[in-house]
């Protein structure tokens, strides 16, 4: 098989490692995806109780904003020691738009929203019901500024409890 391929027909070597160290250079450059990750002084989510007004994250600790991709999609998650406010936009990149949060949304005006937590070595998470992410992006600065209102309804046995979510948060 090996045979079979032109780049072992080569007969001149130098070429042949010329050509392989250009595809392997094209390759790791065709993978390659931004990635950012930067450490907030306060944390911007708040998720609270409609009762009792608890806020799950605390707001005078740091957390860590993390900016990639999954799939191509662009993705946006906060976390905070073992738990993550994570938002799964269904585009490549960022618009100044309006977002609406819907539970298994797949449209470009659309995104998810989830909340998800460890405790020992189990992983549990809820979805954001509704809402609406507004994104806007300031050419001054030259960040994307994120605000996002919702609500989360978690069903637990025969009792629905409601909790409110906001986050505010600047990003590059």
């Amino acid at each position: 098989m090996a045979e079979s391929l032109y780049i072992f027909r080569l007969k001149n070597k130098n070429m042949r490692i010329l050509i392989l160290g250009l595809l392997l250079t094209v390759c790791h450059f065709a993978q390659a995806q931004k990635e950012r990750d930067t450490t907030l002084k306060r944390c911007p989510v708040f998720i609270t109780d409609t009762v009792s007004n608890n806020n799950f994250f605390l707001e005078f600790q740091p957390c860590i904003l993390h900016v990639d991709r999954n799939r191509g999609d662009l993705t946006v998650v906060l976390q905070q020691r073992d738990q993550f406010f994570s938002i799964l936009f269904h585009e490549k990149k960022l618009d100044a738009q309006k977002y609406k949060i819907l539970v298994g949304s797949h449209k470009n005006n659309d995104v998810e929203a989830k909340y998800s937590f460890k405790s020992g070595d189990q992983v549990s998470y809820v979805n954001v019901r509704s809402g609406v992410v507004e994104a806007t992006f300031d050419k001054e600065k030259d960040m994307w500024h994120l605000k996002v209102t919702g609500m989360i309804a978690n069903l637990v046995e025969r009792s629905v409890t409601y909790y409110k979510v906001r986050a505010e948060f600047w990003f590059p």
